[in-house]
């Protein structure tokens, strides 16, 4: 079977335009509140065998966090956690939608 470049071009163009949509679109708002969201992240830490011979993962839980700035319009965003720091009430902030 031969693959000719027309066919190639065309399927890479298709496969990258379906990545168009995950990319940051850039918005500034105006940060009206900030708030840090504490969050229980489970992560494994690997597998063992119980009494019966069953392989089981073994898993810890700890808090994470979660940062959220709201803009005016009362919406909430999530953001980094550089990007909460540097969040100040009244002050533009530009974030990825």
């Amino acid at each position: 079977m031969r693959v000719d470049g027309i066919t190639v071009l065309i399927t890479t163009m298709l496969g990258l335009g379906g990545c168009a949509a995950l990319a940051c679109a850039p918005v500034t708002i105006v940060v009206a509140d900030k708030e840090e969201r504490p969050t229980l992240v489970s992560q494994p830490r690997g597998l063992r065998t119980d009494e019966l011979g069953r392989v089981k993962e073994e898993r810890r839980d700890s808090i994470g966090h979660e940062y959220w700035v709201r803009n005016a319009d009362g919406h909430w965003v999530r953001v980094s956690e550089a990007q909460w720091q540097a969040a100040e009430p009244g002050r533009p902030l530009e974030v990825c939608r």
